[in-house]
């Protein structure tokens, strides 16, 4: 084997390994253990609204945000679709957690109060969480959501649209084997707010794949999340040099969406993590065939 093989073969072994790590610290568990629980998904098509930007700027990332999920082979909705994929741009996200923990406390849906807590207290500048539904496999998705108002007033301090809720219907699957579960984890809605004061020198393009990576999969995105080298995930990472921030979403971080929702909708955590492990492994091998 060539030196240069020797070094494809040592770089693809590395980024298994960090997406590997990634999945196994920070990826949450709903419904169950490691194994036999769910890493919650959207079971609605993704429809996003961003608030507290100009206009021009909200709906330019809710359309790349609608384009990284059309790339990882997610259903979109239609343009006229009500919102369940919430982006906020935010004078003080940790204020605002707790103004809404106060006045529309159902937005968390099943979090325990110390989740709560730390989502609040993370310190930012960044401020993630799903509200969460169990339903069973052969039967249709319909939650009932919430709506919010930002401390800035009714259409953000931005002029963005307010964030809300709205009810859903879900999917259905009829996949019945050892690895399957008679119930779903479904994402019904994905909230994300993100201090202002973080965004100096980011990209209308990074914010948005960024959002899309954060919110298509139920993550912890704390200080502490260690994450893979170049994946749009470290796009708020503390580092001296800001100009070694990632441009836009890796062929990594599309090869584990892809991975999560290749598989069908009832399938274990166990099957979930093998199908983004095998996706990421193969499509790493040929980085060309990454559709991007």
């Amino acid at each position: 084997m060539s030196q240069d093989n020797d070094i494809i073969v040592t770089g693809h072994k590395k980024k298994m390994a960090e997406f590997q790590k990634l999945i196994a610290d920070h990826f949450r568990v709903s419904g169950g253990g490691r194994n036999n629980g769910q890493y919650a998904r959207f079971a609605q098509s993704v429809c996003p609204s961003v608030a507290g930007l100009a206009e021009r700027q909200s709906k330019a990332i809710e359309e790349r945000i609608r384009q990284v999920a059309e790339m990882a082979e997610i259903r979109v909705a239609k343009e006229d679709c009500r919102p369940n994929l919430f982006v906020a741009i935010v004078e003080d996200g940790g204020s605002e957690i707790q103004l809404l923990r106060s006045k529309k406390s159902r937005l968390f849906g099943s979090l325990t109060h110390s989740e709560r807590d730390k989502i609040e207290q993370n310190g930012g500048p960044v401020y993630s969480w799903k509200a969460t539904e169990t339903m069973g496999s052969d039967s249709k998705y319909n939650a009932a959501g919430g709506t919010f108002t930002f401390m800035g007033g009714d259409n953000g301090p931005g002029g963005g649209p307010a964030l809300g809720g709205a009810q859903t219907n879900g999917q259905t699957t009829h996949v019945k084997s050892k690895i399957s579960r008679s119930t779903v984890e479904g994402i019904a809605y994905s909230y994300l707010l993100i201090d202002s004061k973080a965004l100096e020198g980011v990209s209308a393009a990074q914010l948005a794949d960024y959002a899309a990576m954060v919110s298509l999969i139920d993550i912890d995105v704390g200080g502490e999340t260690q994450v893979p080298d170049g994946s749009i995930l470290s796009l708020f990472a503390e580092i001296e040099d800001k100009s070694l921030r990632p441009t836009s979403l890796s062929g990594g971080d599309l090869l584990l969406l892809r991975g999560l929702y290749k598989v069908p909708a009832n399938v274990k955590a166990s099957l979930q993590r093998s199908a983004m492990i095998h996706t990421m492994s193969e499509g790493l091998k040929d980085p060309e065939r990454i559709n991007r």
